[in-house]
């Protein structure tokens, strides 16, 4: 048994290192692990407001579209799961920052709205949010900047084109 995994183990470590040659595939592990180091730097920082990344976003999508916003259309812009999206709202309305409303006719159908309290939670943290943004970006000139700008743009475009 020994002998096959020792062949199965050296037979991978050859693909891994002959693929890891590839530039397109380095550049997508690099991107990989930056998107998950800054997820981290972001966690800690947003934690000093007793917040995370899915709350500040949720909160902040519900701001951008006019404070109202169904949960499944909050999954969607944000890119977090119906449970999680659930399980946020629920912390969120814990606080006091959202509420929960019904929609229309359907009894069934709810929309979440960010409350003042919500509002005035993202007032007090947006400086230290944007710090912590421009903190984590290298120091790029202008030209730079609207270059990676225009390349993570391409990537979620076609990130997105690949689930059609």
């Amino acid at each position: 048994m020994s002998n096959e995994y020792d062949d199965i183990l050296g037979s991978l470590n050859d693909n891994i290192k002959e693929i890891s040659k590839d530039l397109r595939y380095n550049t997508g592990l690099e991107l990989l692990y930056t998107g998950l180091l800054l997820n981290k730097f972001i966690d800690v920082r947003a934690r000093r407001y007793n917040q995370n990344r899915s709350r500040l976003d949720i909160m902040h999508t519900l701001i951008v579209h006019g404070g109202t916003m169904k949960p499944t259309k909050l999954g969607e812009l944000t890119l977090r799961t119906k449970q999680t999206i659930t399980k946020v709202i629920d912390g969120l309305e814990r606080d006091g920052l959202v509420r929960r409303e019904l929609s229309g006719k359907d009894r069934r159908t709810k929309k979440v709205v960010i409350t003042k309290k919500g509002l005035d939670s993202i007032r007090e943290s947006l400086p230290s949010t944007i710090e912590t943004i421009n903190t984590a970006m290298p120091d790029l000139d202008e030209e730079q900047m609207k270059y990676f700008h225009e390349i993570l743009k391409k990537i979620r475009k076609h990130i997105i084109g690949l689930d059609e």
